[in-house]
């Protein structure tokens, strides 16, 4: 199993400290070569699924299990160097550096964790090949398509060779063309033997889904 989330509750406290249930005793499994998606509409806890599972916000209850390592259980530290070992991002909102180039950015994550090295560049080039981005390698984010921006933020994801990869509306700012490509980027890293937790309100995402959950009101719908 690469991923286990089990009993996640999350709340937030709003006006007159009124706490509002984001995420309400979810629990799921990813393994190797699944793709498992969360399907819901805006507001309804998934994006906060998505930080905790990943490690970015911690959950009032319940336990994320990556590998055979409790990621709340570790220090922020060690979480950091967990994730950045064995996690990939990729964000509705590409959170491209605009005034570096593309090749920069696709290595942002290996620099981060102080793995930098000849062979990382040899392996961003040629990511950036895979997503028929070379004629872009020295563009800045600026330069590019939408399309073109969400596909260099997939290889940034996928620099560190990630054991999963967490998408959080990935398609939200594409057009049909571009989904479609972007989608089965993804889904050819499941079929590789990756995983993925994929959140999004895009109905299309199921059918390349082996598994898809519905959520309403930070809970699983259809479990």
């Amino acid at each position: 199993m690469v991923l286990s989330i089990s009993g996640i509750k999350k709340s937030y406290k709003k006006v007159k400290n009124e706490a509002v249930k984001a995420v309400n005793d979810v629990s799921l499994e990813i393994g190797k070569g699944e793709l498992v998606a969360v399907n819901g509409p805006s507001g309804c806890g998934k994006t906060t699924l998505l930080l905790i599972a990943g490690g970015l916000l911690y959950p009032d209850e319940g336990e994320i299990i990556l590998g055979d390592t409790n990621l709340y259980d570790i220090s922020a530290n060690q979480r950091d160097k967990k994730r950045a070992e064995n996690i990939g991002f990729v964000f509705q909102q590409f959170y491209l550096v605009p005034y570096i180039n593309i090749l920069e950015n696709v290595l942002i994550p290996s620099i981060g964790s102080n793995s930098y090295s000849s062979s990382l560049e040899k392996r961003a080039r040629e990511l950036i090949d895979q997503f028929n981005l070379s004629h872009r390698i020295h563009h800045k984010p600026g330069e590019l398509s939408t399309g073109e921006r969400q596909r260099v933020a997939l290889a940034r994801a996928l620099i560190n060779e990630p054991s999963i990869l967490f998408a959080d509306e990935p398609t939200g700012n594409l057009d049909d063309d571009n989904a479609e490509v972007v989608l089965n980027y993804i889904s050819g890293f499941a079929k590789e033997g990756g995983a993925v937790l994929l959140v999004t309100h895009d109905g299309r995402i199921g059918k390349q889904a082996q598994r898809t959950y519905k959520m309403k009101d930070g809970r699983f719908i259809n479990q």
